[in-house]
């Protein structure tokens, strides 16, 4: 009885807790009981100023937020020079729900900055969604009405 005990004891010591969301930055692949400790990318959206920042510290993360542009077509500039790690990704859909642009930077592959014009669409609340995956550092974007 004694040695179940000991056994029992031994075992429960050796759970690992920690961040078990593989989304997270500080996942942590030996943690087996998540700790409340898990830290996230953070994606911001400035509406009135139509721009944003994504900062990373290895993890993933994904934000849609609507956009009014009353023009058909919308120029996007994206920067992650100050990342060292993953990617960034900005799709637009525009007022019909119809993908008009679809970017992606990705570190170390490529420019770390861009500057495109969508496809022509249709003018009004357009939906932009912003994916970091993986990403480690800082970026940001910004979107302007027509091009």
């Amino acid at each position: 009885m004694l040695l179940g005990l000991i056994g029992a004891t031994t075992l429960t010591s050796c759970t690992v807790d920690g961040c078990t969301d593989p989304a997270a930055n500080n996942y942590d692949v030996e943690a087996e009981k998540d700790d409340g400790s898990c830290t996230y990318p953070v994606i911001t959206f400035n509406t009135t100023g139509n721009d944003g920042d994504v900062i990373g510290e290895g993890g993933s993360a994904t934000s849609t937020f609507d956009w009014t542009n009353s023009l058909a077509r919308a120029e996007l500039n994206m920067d992650i020079t100050a990342a060292t790690g993953g990617s960034f990704q900005v799709i637009i859909e525009d007022a019909d729900g119809v993908e008009v642009l679809n970017e992606t930077l990705t570190v170390g592959i490529g420019d770390d900055s861009k500057n495109v014009c969508s496809t022509s669409g249709t003018a009004g609340t357009w939906t932009v969604t912003v994916y970091l995956t993986n990403f480690n550092g800082d970026g940001s974007y910004s979107l302007s009405q027509g091009c």
